[in-house]
């Protein structure tokens, strides 16, 4: 059993007993911290999934010890400019114990998943009627170039019928050319 628990803006994993360090808290070694910001926990292969966080869930821990942590050096320089800037930090931390996670009897996804599939067949069906009226009313649009098209519409020619020469099937200025000479010729 584990859960992944928010504190102080990190995301943490606890596992009962497990002593994790995390940014520092305003508690006296000795006290007991409730943590509710669950993102997420396991338990005897279920899983409960927040959105975003599971509701009713919670980690309790005991604090063990506040602290430091390592030094690091944050070093500036600017060459050719005599600046330079040398300054440590050392991050305080609460070193925590988990007691115990309380998570809700039932899982938070068996009583989502109905509600997430109910809605989708509600919206299927008005799509799928409404589909063929317009597809019915509007006919394929014909990829042609913008000067084979006022060429067409001067000599009165179908586009259904001039077979493209270009990429993907484009109808180009010659192909309409080619069209006006065979109607003529006939």
């Amino acid at each position: 059993m584990y859960a992944i628990f928010k504190a102080q803006g990190k995301q943490f994993r606890a596992v009962e007993d497990a002593v994790l360090r995390i940014p520092s808290l305003e508690a006296e070694p000795g006290d007991t911290v409730k943590f509710d910001d669950v993102l997420l926990a396991e338990q005897d292969g279920d899983v409960h999934v927040g959105a975003p966080c599971v509701v009713g869930a919670s980690v309790a821990a005991e604090v063990v010890s506040h602290g430091r942590g390592d030094k690091i050096v944050v070093y500036k320089m600017k060459r050719r400019k005599g600046y330079r800037r040398k300054q440590g930090h050392r991050q305080g931390y609460t070193e925590i114990r988990i007691l115990g996670i309380d998570l809700p009897d039932e899982p938070q996804e068996a009583a989502a998943k109905p509600k997430a599939k109910a809605a989708p067949k509600a919206k299927a069906a008005p799509k799928a009627e409404a589909a063929p009226e317009p597809a019915a009313a509007e006919p394929a649009p014909v990829d042609i170039t913008p000067v084979a098209r006022k060429l067409a519409e001067e000599h009165g020619l179908d586009l259904g019928a001039i077979e493209g020469t270009g990429k993907d099937g484009r109808i180009l200025k010659s192909d309409v050319d080619k069209a006006i000479a065979a109607k003529e010729g006939d």
